[in-house]
């Protein structure tokens, strides 16, 4: 699904496509665009296309019917007008097209075969940058995964990935490098996947860990990077300076130079990224502003070194920020602005979610939340640093493309709803699986704090009913929903439309199986000591330790989860579970 549009209007005169369609094209035109229209054609059965008008006609990239045509709409807006036995796909510009033939995709996919409604839409994105920053730590996304991942920016209207993996050594601690012929052409690979989906591949460089700002022969070693991956088609650049020490200098010339202090650092750094704005982009008419991330990338704190970027920096770089924390629980639109007043740049939210590298042994899929709409009104963007685990990330940053598209009417619980249904590809016992399945992974501290809060307060229903005297009334509420769990990942890992989701999921689903089991167990318990049989009490009781025992020694394959035991509800099901038995934990 892609986002909702901004405007959409019925009309009364839809038609059945039939067997021969033909196809105008216009001056916005590209052939992605018309791949995915011709695609969507044969797929509603049309057996036929031909070059000119039909009896049924698509305008792809261009006016027909009695519209207003897409322009003067914002930048990637489009207009689709389906009436009349034609079909008006007409971007304002290239990615607009591309994006009106994907919302044909979806308004073919939502009638039946061979249908179309008739409808205007008027849609344009709110946000101009939408979408991802590799930017974790631990085990970095294999190549396949990049390149399944640009094609899901590209199919939800995202525009933007950044590559950005804190353990590429040739992004990081070895930047000056130039990365061997093998990578670089994998990286050419996927920066030809994502212009293929409209998906501007943004190449990051981070030299803070050795840079010397006074050396020219490092920043030609940077600009040699730059240039290898502008030859490849890469046409933004990004100059990340987080996690490093900046008072630290690595050469002489720069402590004489700068001095000491977060001001000096300031100053160091906006040098650098001016020589790069100024230098090599400003001569390059098709690369877009120079973007940085500040090494204090959070907060709101007036400081020497915000205020060194603020006044020093040049006004086209685009600037970073997490948020008031590395991971904050809210970003308010009055924070937005107090950021853009504070660093005095264009500021581009680097979210921290659903990333969890600072989670060990957590899988992250409670729903996107905590963002207010209006922070739209004072950044250019805001995009997701997902998880070790890139195909399960699909669930936040199918939220994010929503947010980035159409803030105003975001709603959180909604949008993580549909994001289940797509993954579950709109099975309910699936969807009910993935929903049992993400409660026991929703606490990361940062964003959620309640972790399982269903399985929370089923299990405080159950207490209240089982303390009221109906016993076997509690148990009949509480066991389906422990059910639930115990069969959730059989359920998960035959009804996923995603292999990957189910294969970087593997080792939670298996916990929470384990952890179903001894929540079962726990039922047991209760109900023998109810009955005061000390045999079953001990029986299950053992049956939980052994249950449990399985789950712990359970680890993902992934860094940094493969050297810690797995979080399933932790805090909920362990101490309902020791409540049961008086000392399992």
């Amino acid at each position: 699904m892609t986002p909702e549009a901004q405007q959409t209007n019925s009309r009364s005169d839809g038609f059945d496509l039939g067997d021969t369609v033909g196809l105008v094209h216009g001056p916005t035109t590209d052939p992605d665009a018309e791949r995915i229209v011709r695609d969507t054609l044969t797929r509603a059965g049309v057996t036929t296309i031909v070059d000119g008008e039909a009896a049924v006609t698509v305008h792809l990239g261009g006016a027909g019917l009695d519209v207003e045509p897409a322009a003067g709409l914002p930048a990637e807006g489009y207009v689709v007008a389906v009436g009349d036995h034609q079909i008006v796909l007409d971007g304002v510009d290239t990615r607009g097209t591309y994006y009106a033939a994907l919302t044909l995709d979806q308004l073919v996919q939502g009638n039946h075969v061979g249908h179309v409604d008739g409808v205007e839409i008027r849609d344009w994105p709110t946000l101009p940058y939408r979408g991802s920053i590799e930017g974790f730590y631990g085990t970095p996304w294999s190549h396949a995964d990049r390149l399944d991942h640009l094609d899901y920016l590209g199919a939800h209207k995202m525009n933007t990935y950044q590559y950005a993996p804190k353990d590429d050594v040739y992004h990081r601690e070895q930047w000056r490098d130039p990365y061997p012929a093998d990578k670089l052409a994998e990286l050419g690979e996927l920066i030809e996947r994502a212009q293929r989906n409209k998906v501007d591949f943004t190449f990051a460089l981070s030299p803070g860990l050795s840079i010397a700002y006074t050396s020219d022969d490092d920043f030609q070693a940077l600009i040699a990077k730059f240039e290898a991956l502008y030859a490849l088609g890469v046409r933004v650049f990004n100059v990340p300076l987080d996690d490093i020490e900046y008072e630290k200098w690595h050469s002489d010339e720069d402590a004489t130079k700068y001095g000491t202090g977060g001001g000096a650092a300031g100053a160091a750094q906006a040098d650098l990224c001016n020589r790069v704005q100024r230098e090599w982009i400003a001569t390059k008419p098709d690369v877009a502003p120079l973007q940085m991330v500040p090494t204090e990338y959070y907060d709101l704190e007036e400081t020497p070194y915000k205020q060194a970027l603020r006044e020093q920096l040049d006004p086209a770089v685009i600037v970073h920020w997490t948020g008031t924390a590395v991971v904050p629980e809210r970003i308010t639109s009055a924070q937005a602005a107090a950021a853009k007043a504070v660093f005095g740049h264009d500021i581009l939210i680097w979210d921290n979610y659903p990333v969890n590298d600072y989670a060990h042994g957590r899988i992250l899929l409670a729903a996107y939340t905590g963002r207010e709409p209006g922070l739209a009104e004072h950044v250019v963007g805001i995009i997701s640093n997902p998880m070790n685990q890139a195909a399960a990330s699909k669930l936040a940053l199918y939220s994010f493309a929503e947010f980035g598209w159409k803030p105003a009417t975001y709603d959180a619980d909604a949008s993580w709803r549909r994001a289940i249904a797509e993954r579950a590809g709109g099975d309910a016992a699936t969807i009910a699986a993935l929903e049992v399945f993400a409660d026991l992974t929703t606490y990361d501290g940062k964003l959620h704090l309640i972790n399982a809060p269903v399985l929370a307060s089923k299990l405080a229903a159950f207490k209240a009913t089982w303390d009221g005297g109906d016993l076997a009334g509690a148990i009949a509420d509480l066991e389906p929903y422990l059910e639930a769990i115990e069969n959730a990942s059989a359920q998960i890992r035959s009804g996923v439309i995603d292999p990957e989701f189910e294969a970087e999921t593997d080792a939670w689903l298996d916990a929470s199986f384990y952890w179903g089991g001894a929540l079962r167990q726990a039922l047991r318990v209760f109900e023998a000591q109810a009955e005061g049989n000390a045999s079953d009490v001990a029986t299950a009781r053992d049956e939980i330790e052994h249950l449990i025992t399985q789950a712990d020694e359970i680890r993902d394959v992934r860094l940094p989860h493969s050297k810690v035991r797995l979080r399933i509800g932790d805090g909920v099901a362990d101490a309902f579970v020791a409540q049961a038995t008086g000392s399992v934990s």
